[in-house]
């Protein structure tokens, strides 16, 4: 405990204090205008010397007392004088918010100026000053919150201009109060532990049924359950709309059970893969003018198979002629990650490709997709019975397509 702490405890002053008992004695000192019962025992000054120094200040009568008024006294008539300032205000603004605010900047006021000593000298009272300190900013602080809420929602006062002043009082005491709580920082309670105090004993009182503690507790749980299940409803209902319109999106490629489908495609990441290539390509032929195509399911198995053989003989080939399907077929090493727009433009690139991609005979395709160990493969798979010899138009002319190919 430093040294000034326990002379404040053993009621004696240290000789460097600078509370306002001591200055004014210092002062009184200084000025030679000390008690008259002193006067003789004042080693510095006797009768002479006062008469003396009388005399050299010209005859003024340096020595007369001035009225004492004690500090008690000058801060109750401040405490009073402030808080019939704030019944006036409140009663003509309706609120009785300014009262508060000036009321309680006088009492903190009047401790800080002439009553610190007090709470310097008794332990007891200092804690009970810091936790009011505590409360009051953070009370502060709640009125703060509230009248700014309602002063944005032009429903704090009656009139927009006193509610903005108002707002500007709290604003500037709660400044103040907080270099007032940092001030006396030293003391304890300390802020963290007021605030956890008070949050421990909230979750007491609510917990154990102790009103008005516990109808909060109950209407803050049921704000929360409400909030929490309206997240959800309204979640699930965007789910269930975004997979009718998944359902209703794979309908139109010729799934016949696309509800089992969607349900595939949050695990089946080829086959996701696959319905994007069928998608792209569908877009490219309706800007040409071609009829989109559909998804065949037993196509399907076959290209599935076909891109699963290449993943694993990591090399690309082409089924028998004498099956009745073929494919394009597309492969890349070094990746994971590539696209079906990768695959897509990699086919249209090639004209020998692009011609099953746009051939305007086919009517039902699919895209099997498989992953090597670093790499991907996929073949676009379609029926042979739905071309004709005149696609066949590379064989004869590789680099001379028709112009409509394009």
């Amino acid at each position: 405990m430093p040294i000034q702490d326990r002379d404040y405890i053993r009621g004696s002053h240290p000789p460097n204090c600078n509370c306002v008992e001591c200055t004014n004695k210092r002062l009184k000192k200084t000025q030679g205008e000390t008690y008259q019962k002193f006067i003789p025992n004042w080693p510095r000054f006797g009768k002479g010397s006062i008469g003396k120094r009388a005399d050299n200040m010209g005859g003024q009568k340096a020595y007369r007392h001035r009225p004492h008024i004690p500090n008690w006294l000058i801060a109750l008539l401040l405490m009073v004088a402030l808080s019939v300032a704030g019944l006036v205000t409140s009663r003509f603004v309706g609120s009785f918010i300014p009262f508060c605010l000036l009321f309680g900047f006088s009492v903190f006021f009047c401790i800080e100026k002439w009553l610190s000593h007090y709470t310097r000298k008794y332990r007891f009272f200092g804690r009970i000053y810091r936790l009011i300190l505590n409360l009051s900013a953070l009370s502060l602080l709640g009125l703060l919150i509230w009248s700014g809420v309602l002063l944005f929602t032009q429903q704090f006062m009656q009139s927009p201009l006193i509610g903005s002043l108002i707002f500007m009082v709290e604003l500037a005491v709660f400044i103040w109060l907080c270099r007032v709580v940092y001030r006396n920082s030293w003391r304890q309670p300390s802020m963290k532990l007021t605030v956890f105090s008070l949050i421990c004993l909230f979750l007491i009182f609510a917990f154990a049924g102790v009103q008005p503690f516990s109808g909060y507790k109950d209407e803050a749980v049921g704000k929360i359950t409400s909030f929490i299940n309206t997240q959800r409803e309204e979640a699930e209902g965007r789910s269930a709309e975004a997979k009718a319109r998944e359902i209703e999106r794979l309908r139109d490629l010729g799934f016949s059970d696309p509800a089992s489908v969607v349900e595939e495609l949050s695990t089946n990441k080829e086959l996701k893969i696959g319905i994007e290539v069928l998608e792209k390509v569908n877009d490219i032929r309706k800007e040409r003018g071609s009829t989109e195509l559909q998804w065949d399911s037993e196509l399907y198995e076959y290209s599935l198979a076909h891109a699963k053989d290449m993943a694993a003989q990591k090399r690309l080939f082409h089924s028998s002629m004498y099956e009745p399907f073929a494919e394009n077929a597309w492969g890349g090493e070094g990746s994971k990650s590539w696209t079906a727009q990768t695959i897509v433009d990699s086919w249209m690139n090639s004209s020998m490709h692009r011609t099953w991609l746009l051939c305007p005979g086919l009517r039902h395709v699919a895209v099997g997709v498989a992953y090597s160990n670093n790499g991907m493969y996929a073949a676009w798979t379609f029926w042979r019975s739905e071309t004709s010899l005149s696609d066949w138009w590379y064989i004869d002319s590789p680099d001379n397509p028709p112009e409509w190919w394009y």
